[in-house]
Order: structure tokens, then C-alpha cells, then sequence
């Protein structure tokens, strides 16, 4: 965050947005807030950020910190086994929780009244949750370890213009500079963008 706030990329250019993309990490992190504290200033360069950690609020999260205790029926599993299915289950949570993200999927709440309609409508949820888990495959493969949910976000804020050059007919669709982040995403999905503004398959 400090690095794109250094650089004055898009939408990180004012202290109230960054802040507020700061919580909304944090809560998808389930991370509390106030774990850290971010600071802002204004020079002639643009807005600087800098950020320290509360050792006091630490202290008092990890006093909360306890044990956990797996009960299963699977009693013929390996121990190891039964520890890697329960840590494999924040996977199944992270699903549900993205079925309640009107940005991404927001199974809820359903508008349609006919049956047909909402059959419709929840293939088409569970459709795009099975997209957004190849989304983190297809990254992954390629070394990058995000969640669909935060490449999402990075990637709605790469904006497009159409431009109409003298004597053309037709506009033409062109993009600003990536990111580091969203050239990344890009080129794992095998594009990039020229130094014309326009996206191309990588030869």
C-alpha cells in the first residue's frame, strides 16, 4: 500500500481513500484495524504514507489467542489428515462469504419470483464462484498467491478510454499503464498491454 501511495498510482492519490481500502483489507483478512495505524502527509511530491504497529493492541490480541480442539467421527484418519482437511476448510468459508459480496457474486438477495428465474440466477452465482477459483489457479500456476476477491479489486480500477483518431471511423479502446500488480495478472493470463494504450496476446 505505501509503495502505490509513493508512486501516486490511480485511487490511491487521497488519505481517506487509502484508509478506507486499508479497512476493507483488513476485514477481508479478519484482521482488526487497529492493529496498525496509518499515517498521511502532503509535500510537493504527493501524498506520503507511513504506518507503525500498536504494540499495546497486539499485546492484547495474542493474550486472546487459545487452543484449538478438532472433534471428528473420522477416527480411522491419520492425525495429519484431520489437520489438513480442518485448515482446508477456510477455503469452503471463503466460498459462502464471497456468495454474500455484492461486488463479486451477492447470492442474496435474489430478485426473481419464478422458479425458473432462480434456478437461472443461482447457477449463474455458483458459476462465477467457480470462475473466480480458477482465476486464483490460473495465478497461482503462475506464481502469484492472491485471493480472486483482491485481484478483482485491483483490476476494476484499470480504466479504458475510446479515442477517435482524425479520419477514423471506428474508436478505438485503449487502457492506461497497468499497475506492477495488474501486469502481473495480465501476463499470467498471457497479454500485456503496448505502449499504445491497447491489449495484446504475448507472442
Amino acid at each position: 500500500m505505501r509503495t502505490k501511495v509513493k508512486e501516486g498510482a490511480a485511487h490511491w492519490k487521497k488519505a481517506e481513500d487509502v484508509q478506507a481500502r486499508y479497512i476493507r483489507l483488513c476485514q477481508r483478512l479478519h484482521m482488526a484495524p487497529d492493529l496498525f495505524t496509518l499515517n498521511f502527509e502532503t509535500s510537493a511530491n504527493g501524498l506520503n504514507m507511513s504506518f507503525r504497529k500498536d504494540p499495546y493492541i497486539v499485546k492484547q490480541k495474542k493474550l486472546m489467542f487459545g487452543k484449538n480442539i478438532i472433534i471428528t467421527d473420522n477416527t480411522d484418519w491419520a492425525t495429519k489428515d484431520i489437520i489438513e482437511a480442518s485448515l482446508d476448510r477456510w477455503q469452503v468459508e471463503d466460498r459462502f462469504r464471497l456468495s454474500k459480496n455484492e461486488d463479486l457474486v451477492g447470492v442474496q438477495p435474489i430478485r426473481h419470483w419464478t422458479d425458473s428465474k432462480i434456478k437461472c440466477h443461482l447457477f449463474t452465482c455458483v458459476a462465477a464462484m467457480a470462475y473466480l477459483r480458477r482465476i486464483e489457479l490460473k495465478l497461482k500456476s503462475a506464481g502469484i498467491e492472491r485471493t480472486a476477491e483482491n485481484v478483482m479489486d485491483d483490476m476494476k480500477h484499470l480504466h479504458s478510454i475510446l479515442t477517435l483518431p482524425k479520419g477514423a471511423r471506428k474508436p478505438t479502446r485503449r487502457l492506461e499503464t497497468p499497475s506492477k500488480t495488474q501486469a502481473e495478472v495480465l501476463s499470467a493470463f498471457g497479454h500485456h498491454i503496448n505502449e499504445g494504450g491497447v491489449l495484446q496476446p504475448v507472442t
